[in-house]
């Protein structure tokens, strides 16, 4: 298969598609049903008495949520530090606290509805090859520390060259230890590496859990809630205290609308009742193609989830794939059941990405590149110690279209343009837990809850001045 995911691999699913063959008239409709999405639902329908109608274009987490590569972490596009210069301390430090708080989310979630599907939590580990992206990370951990933001440890290398370019202000923000004490924690040999920071991580395959809170709303809130698939939209309608939304000939009307999408979906937006909404919106998220591959092995280690940050050996990648600034390839290990009472441990890798400047060409059944797998294969084999020598066997080989808004920020809140349209999308790179805690805000403003001004908030190339944010 051209794009063989893990995650919908492993999906079993029992209930039967619905799509939409009538006008349906609904309190709130989102759009999109892989996380984001369907934790709006979620949190809608827990935190008040609105009737939720989901809607989706395919099926339920068969776009990023089934293409992702499963990790759980409390991550953004930009340094801490960077987000302190642009935005001040105290829009940063909620920013990233309130994306900290998703993790209690996602275990209320789990005892809410009895949850299944496996989850492994654990401390992480991101490991970094030059003194001088260690410094960016102690200068993040000290103006987190003053915001009263915890931090996990970071260790260095008690011979590493450069030890004196580090402020003596940071001192007490690190640990100088035997190199090989480090080397462990990352699960390598490879000796460029001279700084580790642990982190909490976790891993889950967000396709069986957005499946299986699917199937519990549809449950629980039989009087409430309706979840159409295969219903994909071609106008969303904005009038003055409503809008409507256009489904090959029917209509879901509805007083709020929530676009929960990548935001490269083929509609088109219709704001009757103010300014043109429609152009922003589709220059609101641009695109990378990420590319996976994982493999089986025996269920012999613990899960876990590792970063390399400063890869050497990745800069000479192929040219036709596109890498960060600061690349990190990372890898994850976790529990596997590929077959009934069959687990293993599926090792997944990924860092290769490709741009994509016309996003609605993307295919999820495109061939997986073969220069991407070779670039994941030679990382594995040079860095990660417990990789196969030799052949890696890849199982799987998986891609998927990750959305980045032009701040790297998620956009959460109301559209300003006309309040009915609203949007909890953007940035699933690392989306997981900003998806949870986005959806919780939805519903906090749709309940009529005054929020304070968050950097989620719909701004800037969105229709709205900074100043009005100040």
């Amino acid at each position: 298969m051209n794009n063989n995911s893990p995650w919908l691999h492993q999906l079993q699913r029992t209930r039967g598609i619905d799509k939409l063959m009538s006008d349906v008239q609904t309190d709130v409709a989102v759009v999109g049903a892989g996380i984001a999405g369907v934790m709006t639902a979620y949190f809608l329908l827990k935190n008040t008495d609105k009737e939720v109608t989901l809607i989706e274009a395919y099926r339920v987490a068969h776009g990023a949520t089934g293409h992702n590569a499963g990790q759980i972490v409390v991550e953004f596009e930009k340094e801490f530090h960077t987000l302190v210069s642009e935005h001040g301390l105290d829009k940063a430090a909620h920013a990233e606290k309130m994306v900290r708080s998703a993790w209690v989310l996602l275990d209320e979630i789990y005892q809410d509805a009895n949850l299944e599907t496996p989850m492994s939590s654990f401390m992480g580990y991101n490991g970094y090859a030059t003194v001088d992206r260690i410094i960016e990370e102690l200068k993040n951990n000290a103006l987190r520390i003053e915001s009263d933001i915890p931090v996990f440890p970071i260790y260095i290398d008690e011979n590493a060259m450069g030890l004196d370019q580090i402020p003596h202000e940071y001192k007490s923000l690190y640990s100088l230890v035997p190199q090989e004490n480090i080397l462990s924690l990352l699960e390598t040999k490879d000796t460029q590496y001279i700084g580790v920071m642990s982190e909490r991580k976790g891993c889950v395959n967000s396709a069986m859990l957005v499946e299986e809170v699917a199937g519990y709303l549809l449950s629980k809130y039989a009087g409430r809630f309706s979840l159409f698939e295969e219903s994909p939209i071609s106008e969303v309608v904005l009038e003055e205290n409503g809008g409507y939304l256009k489904v090959e000939g029917q209509k879901l009307n509805a007083k709020k609308i929530i676009l929960c999408t990548n935001g490269f979906e083929k509609f088109s937006i219709n704001n009757t009742v103010g300014e043109e909404i429609d152009t922003k919106f589709h220059h609101m998220v641009i695109g990378n193609i990420g590319y996976m591959a994982g493999y089986l092995e025996e269920l012999d280690h613990p899960p876990m989830a590792l970063q390399y940050h400063d890869v050497k050996q990745i800069e000479g990648g192929h040219k036709e794939l596109a890498y960060q600034e600061n690349p990190y390839p990372y890898v994850t290990r976790r529990p596997f059941e590929l077959e009934p009472d069959i687990k293993h441990n599926l090792v997944c890798a990924g860092g290769p990405e490709q741009n994509i400047e016309d996003t609605t060409v993307y295919s999820h059944s495109a061939a997986f590149m073969d220069r991407a797998l070779d670039d994941i294969e030679d990382f594995l084999q040079e860095t990660y110690e417990n990789a196969p020598k030799g052949y890696i066997d890849f199982k799987y080989k998986w891609h998927g279209l990750m959305g980045y808004t032009p701040t790297n920020m998620r956009v959460i809140g109301e559209e300003p343009k006309n309040k009915v349209l609203m949007y909890n999308l953007g940035c699933n790179g690392v989306g997981i837990l900003t998806s949870i805690y986005g959806a919780k805000r939805i519903s906090q403003i749709v309940s009529g809850e005054k929020l304070p001004i968050s950097l989620f908030d719909p701004k800037d190339s969105y229709g709205i001045k900074t100043t009005d944010l100040d």
